[in-house]
């Protein structure tokens, strides 16, 4: 009788010096993945690969067989002494409160084609929670993950246990820069605003809270330390739509601040292809005004800025889940949704 052959087995580890060439193909079948389900399109050339190559060789060689560098985690699946996926992880803490867990934000997660059904997608994500739990010594932590709609990943960090804990919708800048806002207005935030948008802080995180989003800090107490702190910051930033980072408010009629949100740019690296990205994120809205017109002002100011920087779309972040007033108000403004972002404890 024949001798029963056993399926491969698939094993997480560390990058080797050698490997650049097989990591930097499953990059590229990534990019080319990502842009099918309505990603940002990554290069065709083939010399970006071979810098992509090499770097990857050098980080290995600095690793010497370790796969965290400083707040980055790099793991590739081991199949039959080869690597045939690969997760990275960037480790970090989104506030100041020592209670809020530390985040480990999954990326560029590929598993080739030919070794799908083996269960390297989960080795890596495993692994990846092992390592994060490392790094954390021992304090609480997440993995976080953003899945675009039509990638069939969903499913599989459902089945994962991942919950989303936030939604991502994207518009088109020409479009949104065009839309009526009614009597609302928008405008880059002043030092003057500092008071309405600590108590828009505070609106902001209790929306986190109660959608399990528990990446940031806890709401709290709103005191002259946080007001003179907001104040600080606006009197150093940019000033103008000129700038890459900016704090928005929107206004209601009478001029007063109901509504605020985070405006940022900044150019996408290769492999994928040189372009502005546009975000505008962290909406935090007055519960007493309805959210439609404030959006709306808030979302054309940020398109307009983003024209201005050459960036073609703007991308809504850190939403609640559909069917809310918040998610509607941004469906409203012209955007259309995009992916989510998926939680699980490591």
């Amino acid at each position: 009788m024949a001798a029963l052959s056993r399926p491969a087995r698939v094993s997480g580890r560390a990058p080797l010096p050698g490997e650049g060439d097989a990591i930097a193909a499953l990059w590229r079948e990534l990019w080319d993945a990502h842009e099918a389900w309505g990603g940002y399109p990554g290069t065709r050339d083939p010399r970006v690969y071979v810098q992509v190559a090499r770097r990857i060789d050098e980080d290995a060689r600095v690793r010497a067989g370790h796969p965290i560098l400083g707040r980055h985690i790099h793991l590739v699946a081991d199949l039959a002494g080869a690597p045939c996926g690969q997760v990275e992880g960037w480790f970090e803490r989104h506030g100041v409160d020592p209670t809020t867990p530390f985040t480990c934000e999954v990326r560029s997660l590929i598993v080739t084609e030919r070794a799908r059904g083996l269960g390297a997608g989960r080795v890596l994500l495993d692994e990846l929670a092992s390592t994060a739990r490392l790094l954390s010594s021992g304090h609480p932590c997440v993995l976080a993950a953003e899945v675009l709609d039509a990638n069939p990943a969903v499913s599989f960090y459902r089945r994962l246990g991942y919950v989303p804990a936030s939604f991502n919708s994207r518009v088109d800048s020409a479009r949104g820069a065009r839309q009526a806002t009614g009597p609302t207005g928008a405008r880059v935030a002043l030092a003057r605003d500092a008071l309405p948008l600590a108590v828009l802080e505070a609106t902001l995180a209790e929306r986190r809270r109660a959608a399990g989003d528990i990446r940031f800090d806890r709401p709290r107490s709103v005191d002259a330390t946080m007001v003179g702190a907001i104040a600080a910051h606006l009197g150093a930033g940019p000033g103008g739509p000129a700038g890459d980072a900016s704090t928005l408010v929107a206004l209601d009629a009478s001029g007063v601040v109901r509504a605020s949100a985070a405006f940022t740019t900044h150019t996408l690296e290769p492999p994928f292809l040189a372009m502005r990205r546009a975000l505008v994120g962290r909406f935090a809205v007055d519960p007493a005004c309805s959210p439609e017109p404030l959006v709306a002002s808030l979302v054309a100011l940020a398109c307009r800025m983003a024209l201005a920087q050459g960036a073609p779309l703007v991308e809504l972040t850190d939403l609640p889940s559909p069917g809310t007033s918040l998610h509607e108000a941004a469906l409203a403004a012209r955007a259309e949704d995009w992916s989510s972002v998926v939680l699980k404890p490591a």
